[in-house]
């Protein structure tokens, strides 16, 4: 009776909507090797819990639409490389109250993580203070984790910066930054877009914790979707401690899936899509797009001629509006003056030579303000 209880209750559950649906999330795409291409990816279940063993009868993977056939799929760890992850935690005054608590999850994150792996610590306010460089020694860690005391002003990006700064030292593909924040950035020197631009250039994903009564969600959330990550809220203190613990465990279980990609380097944009299919034939996907290029993903010269093209349609483009706005100016004045000078049309050589002398002047204000705003 009691083996026909569990069959019912199974039975049941699996009626429940989103029992046993898997979620994928890549994290890294590394085409170094080209066109061997290496992923580095997470599943989890409808709880959130890491979902482990998962074979290619499982996961699939498709480069502009078209099957690959996987080389290799296997746990990250079983493939030798450590875990590089930089922990970031805004000590600004918002998150007073929660430091002590945001301090023992992140010592206890830590203690989840495997004995190879290494952690650094980072804290920010309106200024950025590197608490822990990289190491696998635990107590220097946790003994930095604990140091930090709570300070002003936000400086986020900058913060990002200096952990992706940071882990260009890390002798390993498997890297992440976890940041604990309420979202706001009052003191960054650095633009957002430039971080994040240099985030997914290098293939590090962002994880954000948001906590705080005037939390900016969109800004964490899509700090983290555009980079690969996962935003997690806290609904306070007291639960932080359950999403550092779900983090270290996802990180720690990532996959390492490889493939021969049948484009070859070809130096073209490519969409590659990963499925992940649960018990009810039902699947999950994520998408990302690449260039098949030697390198970071974009040859040099490419790189250099699209950036060109970008910055000279970005010159056009302030240079042109400025003159249009210089013109709207001299037709202006042509007005005020025509009410003093009535015989004056725009024929004059005068009006000519106004109308000439603001678009010009225009176009350069527009190039000014352009260059102004590039530095």
């Amino acid at each position: 009776m009691r083996r026909w209880g569990i069959v019912v209750s199974l039975v049941l559950l699996a009626g429940v909507p989103g029992f046993g649906q898997k979620t994928v999330a890549l994290q890294r795409i590394d085409i170094t090797a080209i066109p061997e291409i290496a992923l580095y990816l997470t599943v989890t279940d409808a709880a959130d819990n890491s979902v482990l063993g998962l074979t290619d009868r499982e996961i699939s993977v498709l480069l502009d639409g078209r099957p690959q056939k996987i080389a290799s799929l296997k746990s990250a760890i079983q493939g030798g490389e450590f875990l590089a992850v930089a922990l970031l935690f805004d000590r600004s005054g918002s998150l007073r109250s929660a430091l002590d608590q945001a301090k023992a999850a992140a010592v206890e994150f830590s203690r989840r993580l495997s004995v190879d792996d290494r952690l650094a610590v980072i804290s920010f306010d309106d200024r950025v203070r590197v608490d822990a460089p990289f190491s696998g020694d635990r107590v220097l860690v946790e003994n930095a984790v604990r140091g930090i005391v709570t300070g002003a002003d936000t400086a986020l990006y900058d913060a990002l910066q200096t952990a992706l700064d940071l882990l260009q030292g890390a002798a390993t593909k498997r890297q992440a930054i976890v940041v604990l924040s309420d979202g706001k950035d009052t003191k960054s020197r650095l633009k957002r877009d430039d971080v994040v631009a240099a985030l997914k250039s290098k293939g590090v994903p962002v994880f954000t914790l948001g906590l705080g009564q005037a939390l900016n969600e969109d800004q964490l959330l899509g700090l983290a979707n555009d980079t690969g990550g996962q935003f997690v809220k806290a609904a306070g203190p007291e639960g932080l401690m359950r999403l550092y613990q779900k983090l270290a465990d996802r990180l720690k279980n990532q996959y390492l899936l490889t493939f021969v990609a049948d484009s070859g380097q070809d130096e073209s944009w490519h969409k590659l899509v990963v499925r992940v299919k649960d018990e009810r034939e039902s699947s999950d996907s994520a998408t990302k797009e690449f260039i098949a290029s030697k390198g970071p993903g974009v040859s040099r010269e490419i790189l250099s001629g699209f950036e060109r093209k970008v910055v000279e349609r970005n010159y056009i483009l302030y240079g042109g509006a400025g003159a249009g706005l210089g013109l709207l100016v001299g037709f202006l004045l042509f007005l005020l003056i025509k009410a003093l000078r009535p015989d004056l049309t725009l024929r004059s050589p005068m009006v000519l030579l106004m109308l000439l002398l603001t678009l010009v002047l225009g176009g350069i204000v527009g190039l000014v303000v352009k260059a102004v705003g590039t530095g």
